[in-house]
């Protein structure tokens, strides 16, 4: 398998995660490939319409995006693995956790973006709104961490893994841990497993 990959993306980290918790890691190999919105790369393009990344090119030749879709292939590949489970009730429950994360991405992708534009600065509203996401979901976040220990690993925690590490990488100012320390304990553990050891964010 061949993954188009950066190693700034949070949604090529979450996969990568993935794949070392599956035991895929060595199995796929890494293409890097800087994609931006005004950026594209006509490889990446002529295998995902989107041009975005991650895109995995499965041995058959055929192309599976987004994040969410490639985890699950992963997760097909391995007999008995679990990080999306079967039962209906919890795989509700994971899905939510992997969409909140996903969004609080989406977030922090365009707040980014934004950021970076020196021909538009970012207008104080448009930073209210995005700071405004971050805390809502770190307050859910929080308030659910408690519950969360001791739970088997999924692609809902590790969505939300890879959230909080970009918030990290890219927010550090915005200090998610304030206030919350529940979450920062789990995230804690929770970075510190060889997976996410394995896959720290790099570059600028």
């Amino acid at each position: 398998m061949k993954l188009y990959a950066s190693n700034r993306s949070p949604f090529v980290r979450k996969v990568l995660v993935c794949a070392h918790e599956l035991g895929l890691a060595d199995r796929i190999e890494l293409v890097p490939k800087v994609v931006s919105f005004l950026n594209a790369d006509e490889e990446v393009g002529r295998h995902n319409p989107l041009g975005q990344l991650p895109t995995l090119i499965r041995d058959d030749g055929t192309s599976l995006y987004d994040s969410g879709v490639i985890c699950d292939f992963l997760n097909q590949q391995v007999a008995g693995a679990t990080l999306f489970p079967d039962q209906p009730a919890a795989r509700i429950e994971m899905g939510q956790r992997q969409a909140a994360a996903d969004g609080l991405l989406a977030n922090f992708m365009r707040w980014y973006g934004e950021r970076r534009r020196a021909d538009h600065p970012l207008t104080p509203q448009y930073v209210a709104i995005c700071r405004g996401k971050l805390q809502r979901v770190g307050d859910a976040w929080e308030a659910a961490a408690p519950a969360w220990r001791g739970r088997p690993l999924d692609i809902g925690f590790i969505a939300i893994g890879c959230a909080l590490a970009y918030a990290d990488f890219r927010f550090a100012a915005e200090n998610w841990r304030q206030g919350r320390p529940q979450l920062a304990d789990w995230y804690t553990e929770l970075s510190s497993r060889p997976s996410f050891l394995a896959t720290e964010f790099g570059g600028g």
